[in-house]
């Protein structure tokens, strides 16, 4: 098993390792906390806030541990919470970079649709409507390309969610 270091603020190793294997636990755990917020219906502002830290977590813990999928849909996740909690600028920043990562790394083509559903959404809370349009009609496109009815459905579901 692999272990992680830790280190504190000033560099020096005085936390205990985290086995990779608990690292991805914790990611996991975390994605799923920020879906079961998103789906909640009346969140408060406090939840808001816990939706973004939790999405956030689960990106950082990633970034050590895991690849190109995980990246993506990391910074797909924040992109998504940040335009539902109405950081439009953050939005666009993580949407930005869930598209380009995919668009060059290999990974399912469902995957790289839904990074520009993500851009859509993302523009669409910055009231970008041209662009936003463009996002939809990109993800459309790649969406006629995809086999798995399953791995459509989800994006499209997504798609209809965003407001315009």
């Amino acid at each position: 098993m692999t272990l992680v270091p830790r280190i504190d603020w000033l560099g020096h190793s005085s936390y205990p390792a985290v086995m990779a294997n608990d690292q991805r636990e914790l990611a996991v755990r975390y994605f799923n906390q920020a879906w079961d917020l998103i789906d909640k219906s009346g969140r408060t502002a406090a939840e808001d806030r816990r939706l973004l830290t939790l999405s956030m977590a689960s990106r950082q813990l990633w970034d050590e541990i895991g690849a190109a999928e995980q990246w993506i849909t990391g910074d797909w996740q924040v992109a998504h919470v940040a335009a539902l909690t109405g950081h439009a600028d953050l939005s666009l920043d993580f949407a930005s970079a869930a598209y380009e990562r995919a668009a060059t790394a290999d990974v399912p083509l469902w995957l790289k649709a839904s990074t520009c559903e993500g851009l859509a959404r993302a523009h669409a809370v910055a009231g970008h409507d041209a662009e936003r349009d463009a996002w939809v009609l990109k993800a459309k496109e790649l969406l006629e390309q995809v086999d798995d009815p399953d791995d459509r459905a989800v994006i499209e579901g997504q798609l209809a969610t965003i407001d315009g």
